[in-house]
C-alpha cells in the first residue's frame, strides 16, 4: 500500500496485489454531496501477463500542485526458465487538481523502465541535497544481491539510470545482506541525516551522517536472530506546522536543531523495540512492546496521532488479525487497545481521505481495505475547545 499525497485535499492510496492488480482507493463526493468510498482498478501498462508484483511506492515532485510519480518493481518467469525483472516508473504532470482520477490513470499509461540484474525486495523513495542540484527525490532498491540500489531521474536522456551509492549514502554501502525495510530523517535544515535499516539475516543498522561532507558522524549496529521487518524513526510528538498567523512560534521553534528522535524495531516473531532519543543516548535506552501471550506474527507498523493529544502512538499489525495499539506514559510504553479484523493485516497508514482537515486510519487486510475514521462529535468540540484556547493567546499576546 502506498500513499498519494495531494495539496488540494484529496489524497489517495495505492492497493498492488501480487497477480498485477492495482487500486485506487479514496473518497469521492455523490450528486448530494456526500462522500462515498470509491474503489477503482489501474490499468497501468507494461506489466506483462505473467508477471508479479514485488513492490510499490510513490510520491508527489510539488508541494503546491500535483506530479505523482509511481514506482512498481515486477518479476517475469520466461519461457526458457529465468526471469526478468524490472522497475516501471509512471509519471506526468497534471496541471491542475479537479480530476484526480483521471489523472491517475492517465500516469499508469506513461512508463519508463529499468530493467534490473537482481530481484527487487524493497523500493523505496528518499531525497538527497547538494549544492549543486539542490533537493531531488531517488529510488532505492534492495536487491537479492545484498546490496542497496540507488536509481536516479536522467533528466537529458528522459530516462532513469542507477547511480553509486556513496557519493550521496555512505551509510548504505556493502551491507552484504538483504535489507527489508529503510528509513531516512533529515533535520537541521537538512544538514544532518539518520538512515535505519533492518535486515533479513537481524541485522540492524543506524548512522548518523553529515550531509554535507557525505561522512559518517555515527553508527550503531545490532544483531537479532531474526529476520528485522521493519524499523522507523520517529518523535514521540506530533509536530504539526503552525498557522500562517503563528509564523513567530515557528521561528522560536526552529532554534532547535537537535530534534528528540526515537527508533522503532519491528521484530517479526519477537517483542518489538523502541531506543529512545537516540541522538543522546544512542542505542542504550530500550522500551519492549510488551504484546501478551496471544499474538502472532507482526506483519506491518504505523507511528500516528490517532487520539489528537498531540502525541505519537504505535500501531502494530498482526497476522492474528489485530491492530494493537501502545501510548507512551512516563517514558514506558503499554498496549492500551486492540482492534480486530476479519484477517490478518498487512499495511497500516494515517492519512486524510476525506478532505475535511481530519486524518482517517486506512488498514489493509488480507481480504480488503478498511478507513476507520473519528466521531465527528468529538473532533469537533475537539477542535472548539483549541479555537477558543487559539483565540484568548491571541488577544493576550495583542494586549
Amino acid at each position: 500500500m502506498s500513499k498519494l499525497c495531494s495539496p488540494y485535499g484529496t489524497n489517495k492510496i495505492l492497493v498492488a496485489s501480487l497477480k498485477r492488480k492495482i487500486f485506487s482507493c479514496g473518497y469521492q463526493p455523490t450528486n448530494n454531496k456526500i462522500l462515498r468510498p470509491h474503489v477503482k482498478e489501474l490499468l497501468f501498462t507494461y506489466i506483462p501477463s505473467g508477471a508479479e508484483i514485488i513492490s510499490v511506492d510513490a510520491y508527489n515532485k510539488h508541494h503546491s500542485d500535483e506530479e505523482f510519480v509511481i514506482g512498481i518493481t515486477i518479476i517475469k518467469p520466461t519461457n526458457e526458465g529465468s526471469v526478468e525483472r524490472y522497475l516501471n516508473i509512471y509519471s506526468e504532470s497534471t496541471g491542475d487538481g479537479e480530476n484526480n482520477e483521471t489523472s491517475i490513470e492517465t500516469i499508469a499509461q506513461n512508463c519508463l523502465t529499468v530493467e534490473l540484474t537482481y530481484t527487487p525486495y524493497l523500493l523505496f523513495h528518499t531525497t538527497i541535497h547538494d549544492d549543486e542540484i539542490g533537493e531531488e527525490v531517488v529510488w532505492l532498491i534492495s536487491g537479492s544481491d545484498n546490496q542497496l540500489h540507488m536509481i536516479r531521474e536522467d533528466k537529458l536522456n528522459h530516462g532513469y539510470t542507477e547511480f553509486p551509492l556513496d557519493k550521496y549514502f555512505p551509510e548504505l554501502i556493502n551491507l552484504q545482506t538483504i535489507a527489508l525495510w529503510i528509513n531516512v530523517y533529515y533535520y537541521d535544515n537538512n544538514k544532518r541525516r539518520l538512515t535505519a535499516v533492518s535486515c533479513e539475516c537481524g541485522l540492524v543498522k543506524v548512522s548518523l551522517v553529515d550531509v554535507e561532507n557525505k561522512k559518517k558522524l555515527k553508527e550503531w549496529m545490532l544483531r537479532y536472530d531474526r529476520p528485522v521487518s521493519r524499523i522507523q524513526i520517529f518523535s514521540q510528538d506530533n509536530n504539526l506546522s503552525d498557522p500562517f498567523c503563528n509564523k513567530d512560534l515557528n521561528k522560536k521553534r526552529d532554534v532547535n536543531t537537535k530534534p528528540n528522535l526515537n527508533i522503532l524495531i519491528v521484530n517479526a516473531l519477537v517483542p518489538s523495540i523502541v531506543f529512545t532519543d537516540i541522538l543522546s543516548h544512542g542505542m542504550k535506552k530500550e522500551i519492549i512492546l510488551q504484546t501478551g501471550d496471544n499474538t502472532d506474527c507482526i506483519l506491518s507498523s504505523c507511528v500516528a496521532d490517532i487520539n489528537m493529544d498531540g502525541k505519537n502512538e504505535i500501531l502494530l499489525g498482526t497476522y492474528s488479525h489485530e491492530i494493537l495499539i501502545f501510548m507512551c506514559n512516563n517514558d514506558t510504553w503499554s498496549l492500551i487497545d486492540k482492534r480486530k479484523f476479519d484477517s490478518p493485516v498487512y499495511s497500516i497508514c494515517y492519512l486524510d481521505l476525506t478532505g475535511d482537515g481530519v486524518k482517517e486510519l486506512v488498514v489493509l487486510t488480507q481480504r480488503g481495505v478498511y478507513f476507520l475514521q473519528h466521531e465527528p462529535k468529538y473532533t469537533d468540540d475537539l477542535w472548539r475547545k483549541r479555537f477558543e484556547k487559539f483565540i484568548k493567546q491571541k488577544r493576550l499576546e495583542n494586549l
